[in-house]
């Protein structure tokens, strides 16, 4: 073609059509993940609240499903996301009402809504083992877990460790001493936890090893949300060990997924700075530490990091320091200087594979340098725009970027 672009990314990109072109199908055949070897294909989003990042992700996971992926797990909080797993897996109750439950506003859009009703049909007339299950990753209250393991008890073991089950409940009483209150709690888990241990035959005959499986994992949850609680409140206000032990939990809760779970591998939804290799370079006091993605490929399983990145537009976010929920903020064209800036230049949307375009000589050394991405968290200062970029090495990043020009805000449920 005469007029293509004569940047040498270009031959490593896939172009793609909007993500709303096929309401109906969106993007599953338009934009593939290349994962041909992969168990754990981890899809970022340079902001929580990008619409086309979310529906370019559900054409991706239900592309991946269709090949055999049989988990989908979100960076929210374990338990919280029992609902959202029950409706998808058995079809009960309601998508909004589950995902009504969770503390994180960005999983509570029309968006998230319609990969979840997706999956719940594919699911429908499949047995059990073949069905695809929705979990969360991410740290929760160390109390969140009691109700799920006290429902499970109540109908294999009623009134079995009732009283540690009690402390669970309890979680961290404010006018107790931290430390003191987190080993209690933590005590309590592996007492339920060791009765569960003693009992597994018994249990698993009276209602399934499933059942059991998320009894004990959840058990298991509550020690780690223990430790990661002693390490952020370990110092004021954020710290490098308190991102660090979190990232480390995740994978171990992603590990355990792909470990439990039946199908050929997962999917992990999360934030660009949590699924790239490497560190989070992402320039907050935790900027050197080892992310969930670098973990997990530490592990030795195939891992895939999957980025995405936009030009300007709008997104959602909470405001820092603000105390009301997420807004609507918008930004202009990228900095010059910026990887961003590059793709911009470019027809988007593309889909760029990172790994082929690193093996380019024309490239390799540009994809090995230090580059700038879009980043936003959960929380944007839009007093500091330029601030809000990740400075990573894309080659040792991610395996493929997805870039579209211009991002519009996710559809809030509430």
């Amino acid at each position: 073609m005469d007029d293509a672009p004569t940047d040498p990314l270009w031959q490593h990109a896939r172009p793609f059509a909007s993500p709303d072109t096929d309401a109906d199908d969106p993007t599953v055949q338009q934009c593939p993940v290349p994962c041909d070897d992969a168990d754990i294909v981890g899809l970022g989003e340079a902001t929580h609240g990008t619409r086309e990042f979310a529906r370019l992700k559900a054409g991706m996971v239900r592309h991946l499903v269709q090949r055999g992926f049989r988990t989908v797990a979100f960076e929210a909080d374990v338990a919280a996301m029992l609902p959202v797993d029950r409706y998808v897996h058995a079809g009960v109750g309601d998508p909004i009402e589950a995902l009504s439950g969770l503390e994180t506003w960005m999983w509570r859009t029309g968006e998230v809504r319609d990969i979840l009703r997706w999956l719940r049909s594919f699911n429908e007339g499949r047995p059990p083992e073949d069905r695809v299950r929705v979990r969360g990753v991410d740290l929760s209250r160390p109390s969140a877990p009691a109700p799920a393991v006290r429902s499970y008890l109540s109908t294999v073991g009623p009134g079995a460790a009732g009283a540690a089950v009690a402390t669970l409940a309890e979680g961290l009483r404010p006018d107790d001493p931290r430390d003191a209150r987190l080993d209690e709690v933590a005590t309590a888990a592996r007492t339920v936890g060791d009765h569960l241990e003693r009992n597994r035959e018994a249990y698993v005959a009276r209602k399934s090893a499933p059942a059991w499986e998320r009894a004990r994992h959840l058990c298991r949850v509550v020690e780690r949300a223990c430790e990661w609680h002693r390490v952020r409140h370990a110092q004021d206000g954020p710290h490098p060990e308190g991102m660090s032990e979190r990232d480390r939990l995740m994978a171990e809760n992603a590990a355990w997924c792909l470990e439990r779970d039946t199908g050929s591998g997962i999917v992990v939804w999360a934030h660009n700075s949590h699924v790239k290799r490497g560190t989070f370079d992402d320039g907050q006091v935790w900027s050197g530490e080892a992310t969930m993605g670098e973990r997990l490929h530490r592990a030795g399983g195939r891992y895939t990091p999957v980025g995405f990145d936009f030009g300007r537009g709008s997104f959602r976010a909470e405001r820092a320091c603000g105390s009301g929920g997420p807004e609507v903020f918008s930004v202009g064209d990228p900095r010059t200087d910026s990887a961003t800036a590059r793709f911009d230049a470019l027809p988007g949307p593309f889909l760029l594979d990172v790994e082929s375009a690193a093996s380019d000589d024309r490239l390799g050394a540009w994809l090995d340098a230090p580059r700038r991405l879009r980043r936003v968290g959960s929380v944007y200062d839009p007093d500091a725009p330029g601030e809000q970029y990740l400075r990573t090495r894309l080659a040792e990043s991610f395996d493929a970027l997805v870039f579209v020009p211009e991002s519009t805000p996710t559809q809030p449920l509430d």
